[in-house]
């Protein structure tokens, strides 16, 4: 090195140390952006999810068993369509007096199963729909259609073939 810091006259450190950064920046580009994310999420896929609304009205089940599309918030994307509606009484857990569970009628309230049938993206861990919503056993999702806003958790979701 010489008294200018360049090695044998021609190439200084510093320009070393910037040739090594532009590498380390494209090594890391490479591995945040790399194929291995890419490649987990597969084709779409057309599957069915059951969403469980708890402790809903009569008017609630009636807007319900209207089917029609789900969108999203802003009624901007389709999301699906509901094609099925089980309705069942709700019920609610007391604990009486003397320690005994019971699960009593709640009068005028029900308890609604939503199959929803829509396409979106499968990957190695879950479903992903077009509005990136993560559908999973057990999330609690919001549900928008033209007739009823309302949100319920996840029980099942299957892959039609």
């Amino acid at each position: 090195m010489d008294k200018n810091g360049k090695i044998k006259g021609k190439v200084s450190i510093i320009d070393i140390l910037v040739v090594l950064l532009i590498i380390a920046v494209i090594a890391g580009i490479a591995a945040r952006y790399g194929s291995k994310v890419t490649t987990a999420v597969k084709s779409d896929k057309q599957f069915e999810y059951v969403l469980r609304v708890e402790n809903v009205r009569e008017y609630t089940v009636n807007a319900l068993k209207k089917m029609g599309k789900v969108t999203d918030k802003k009624s901007e994307k389709e999301l699906g369509d509901v094609v099925d509606v089980q309705v069942e009484k709700a019920t609610q857990q007391s604990i009486t007096a003397s320690g005994e569970v019971k699960n009593p009628e709640t009068p005028g309230r029900y308890t609604c199963f939503v199959t929803i049938r829509a396409t979106g993206k499968e990957s190695d861990d879950n479903y992903i729909l077009h509005d990136s919503t993560e559908l999973s056993v057990g999330r609690n999702i919001d549900l928008y259609t033209k007739y009823v806003k309302t949100s319920g958790d996840i029980k099942s979701v299957k892959v039609l073939d």
